[in-house]
C-alpha cells in the first residue's frame, strides 16, 4: 500500500522580480538551478524510499504555492536532474540517478 505526501522539511524559496525578464535571468542562474536540482534529486530520493505518491518540493513563500511532484512524474524528472548532473560531470550522482531508474522499472 503506497503512501501519502508526507511532511518533511521542505526549501522554502522567495522569489522576487518586477519583469519577466527578471523571472527568465533567475531561472538561468547556476546558483539558483544547482538549488533546485539538488533539493529536488534529495526529495525525489526520499520519497522513492518511502513510497510516496506525491513529494512536496519546494514552498515558494511569497507566492503562497508549494511544487508538489506526483510518483508519475520521478522518472522523468530524474533523467532531467541526471542531464543537469551530466552537464556539470558530475558523474556519480549520474550513475546514482540511472540505479534508480532501473530499480523503478522493476
Amino acid at each position: 500500500m503506497e503512501k501519502e505526501t508526507k511532511k518533511r522539511k521542505i526549501t522554502s524559496i522567495e522569489i522576487s522580480y518586477s519583469t519577466k525578464r527578471e523571472l527568465k535571468e533567475l531561472s538561468n542562474k547556476e546558483e539558483f538551478r544547482d538549488i533546485i536540482m539538488k533539493d529536488s534529486f534529495k526529495a525525489i530520493k526520499e520519497a522513492i524510499k518511502n513510497k510516496w505518491t506525491t513529494v512536496e518540493l519546494f514552498n515558494i513563500v511569497n507566492l503562497s504555492v508549494i511544487i508538489k511532484l506526483s510518483s508519475l512524474y520521478y522518472p522523468s524528472a530524474l533523467k532531467k536532474i541526471s542531464n543537469y548532473f551530466e552537464e556539470y560531470e558530475e558523474y556519480e550522482k549520474c550513475a546514482e540517478i540511472k540505479s534508480i531508474l532501473s530499480n523503478l522499472e522493476k
